[in-house]
């Protein structure tokens, strides 16, 4: 006879199961027949031993799983202890950084301001220089008006100032550029 079994594929049951489904409904016969008739046949003994040894099977299968579940217990705690330390590990290492970020951030802005101190006293003192190459401008200028045309020493004179002008022109510039 053909027996189409509609709960295994309902429960998804593999082939194994369904085995120990059919001896289990089997042996359900069997212990029927004996309380009706009164007679066992050598076939229960066998089932009987069969599913004793399936149980006994499925139990070290099960010690085996739970020990297998405890070593994977033990494991996970040994690793959320080592991922708990270095969280530790790495808050301090944040701290650390941090202060020396602080620490940097703090030399550069005291570096900052003493170059923003030497600017300022470099452009005062450019001001004054620049004062002093007018009114030299100017004396020369003077100098000029009552000087013969051809006089060499106030053209020596001119030519250095002209090259003072230009070096003034090119710090102003370098400067504007920094």
């Amino acid at each position: 006879m053909i027996a189409v079994d509609i709960f295994a594929d309902l429960y998804d049951w593999d082939d194994k199961q369904r085995a120990r489904t059919q001896r289990v409904m089997n042996t359900g016969k069997a212990v029927f027949n004996v309380a009706r008739g009164g007679t066992a046949g050598p076939l229960i003994f066998v089932e009987a031993a069969l599913a004793v040894v399936d149980a006994a099977g499925a139990y070290a299968r099960y010690r085996q799983a739970k020990e297998v579940t405890r070593q994977l217990e033990i494991e996970s705690e040994a690793l959320l202890h080592a991922l708990a330390e270095l969280d530790k590990q790495l808050a301090i290492r944040a701290k650390v950084d941090e202060m020396a970020l602080e620490a940097q951030a703090s030399a550069l802005r005291m570096r900052l301001q003493q170059q923003q101190r030497e600017i300022e006293i470099s452009a005062a003192t450019f001001a004054s220089i620049a004062r002093q190459v007018k009114a030299l401008g100017e004396a020369i200028a003077r100098l000029r008006m009552s000087a013969p045309p051809g006089c060499r020493s106030l053209l020596r004179l001119e030519s250095t100032y002209y090259d003072l002008v230009d070096v003034q022109l090119r710090t102003a510039m370098a400067l504007i550029q920094e």
